[in-house]
């Protein structure tokens, strides 16, 4: 019977493995190492996985006859404070609560059961737990592309400052032109300044989750073609309503405290001369169920399955609306892309057109910080959005179930 259960729990891990979808099949990518070292640091995954022995032990002890722990009694009698005759009374006994056929079967059928809860709730968590990383690591992502876009910003204010102050130099530009560009170059220096701790903050908290000093370059994910079947987050919620199922059945099926049955052994010495007795027995007790026992425990019962019913059919309803949602977003996502690119491609020829200018003599130093400003704003706005677009991507994966 262990061997059957053992079996049963290994073919439902491996359905959980293989209802994946094979376009994201690869192992051993940097986001999966990510969030194979972010379980390994979660408190909760590994209370999880100690919890597996606790099933186990469970499983054993439902398919054991003995509803609980044998035990020994010793009783000795005789007459020397009255007759003494030489009478002497010995008694040993073993007894022991044994299931009944009914119970021993659904308790059999509760220990499974939860065994299979345990392990989904152990994906549900280790979905949850990817959905982390990938939030971190794309945070971590934007964070760079602000501080490379502030750098080459600054890079550029530094090369208009030193032109600038050559033609201050030589008379062609007035002196506030000089101060002025030298007064860019310091906003943008706060810039970095500002920038880097961000990516401070966001790398910080990356490797608090994940232990990894090392941040790999994010790429955006392979878009799944559909949502992974079973969903881990509705497996766990139809899980637990087998449970809350099994549990009342278990309820129902023990209307009372298990029967003890007991074996006697009875030695007797009737005289001093006389011989002894031998005699064996067999003791039975059977309690009786009573309302005061059995009602509240099938009330806690119902009251768990009701409980169950519902967070599954709020779990499907969001799940729903998280998918819709994380499709909606990545479109929008894309188009913000698409406009962002498009933006920046006109201010940056702008900027061209605009320096031209400025070195002809044409226009002022004002209308060339204003412009490279328009562009440091529309090349910020692209690398951001094509952050978004692959944090699209990982949230739309993370909806539909999807583990790195």
């Amino acid at each position: 019977m262990f061997a059957s259960s053992i079996f049963h729990r290994l073919c439902f891990l491996a359905s959980l493995v293989l209802a994946a979808p094979m376009a994201l099949a690869e192992s051993n990518t940097p986001l999966s190492l990510a969030v194979d070292a972010a379980w390994q640091r979660s408190p909760l995954a590994r209370t999880l996985e100690a919890r597996r022995g606790e099933s186990v032990a469970g499983q054993e002890s439902a398919q054991s006859w003995i509803a609980g722990s044998p035990s020994v009694g010793l009783s000795q009698r005789n007459d020397r404070g009255t007759n003494q005759t030489g009478y002497r009374e010995t008694e040993v006994s073993v007894s022991a609560p044994i299931w009944l056929p009914g119970q021993r079967s659904a308790r059999e059928s509760l220990a499974n059961v939860s065994a299979d809860e345990l392990e989904a709730q152990i994906a549900n968590t280790r979905l949850a737990i990817a959905g982390e990383v990938r939030e971190q690591l794309w945070a971590v992502a934007a964070a760079r592309e602000e501080l490379a876009e502030a750098q080459d910003h600054q890079r550029h204010l530094d090369a208009l400052s030193g032109d600038v102050m050559r033609r201050v130099k030589a008379g062609d530009l007035a002196r506030t032109d000089g101060l002025l560009a030298q007064q860019e170059v310091l906003a943008a220096k706060s810039a970095i300044t500002a920038a880097q701790t961000r990516l401070q903050v966001a790398t910080a908290r990356y490797v608090t989750l994940t232990g990894q000093p090392s941040i790999p370059s994010p790429i955006p994910e392979p878009i799944a073609v559909s949502m992974q079947e079973p969903h881990p987050r509705m497996l766990f919620a139809r899980k637990s309503i087998q449970r809350s199922q099994a549990s009342l059945h278990a309820v129902n099926s023990t209307r009372s405290d298990p029967p003890t049955v007991g074996l006697l052994m009875r030695r007797e010495q009737n005289g001093l001369v006389s011989g002894s007795t031998q005699s064996v027995g067999i003791a039975v007790q059977i309690p009786f169920g009573t309302n005061a026992r059995n009602l509240p425990l099938e009330s806690a019962a119902l009251t768990k399955i009701e409980t169950a019913r519902a967070e599954a059919a709020q779990t499907e309803s969001i799940l729903q609306s998280d998918i819709e949602l994380a499709r909606q977003q990545l479109t929008a996502a894309e188009q913000g892309l698409q406009a962002a690119s498009e933006r920046a491609a006109l201010t940056r020829e702008h900027t061209e057109l605009i320096a031209k200018s400025f070195r002809m003599g044409e226009r002022g130093l004002n209308d060339l910080l204003r412009s490279h400003a328009l562009s440091h704003e529309a090349d910020v706005s692209e690398r951001q959005q094509k952050v978004a677009v692959g944090l699209a991507h990982a949230r739309l994966n993370q909806a539909l179930g999807i583990l790195p």
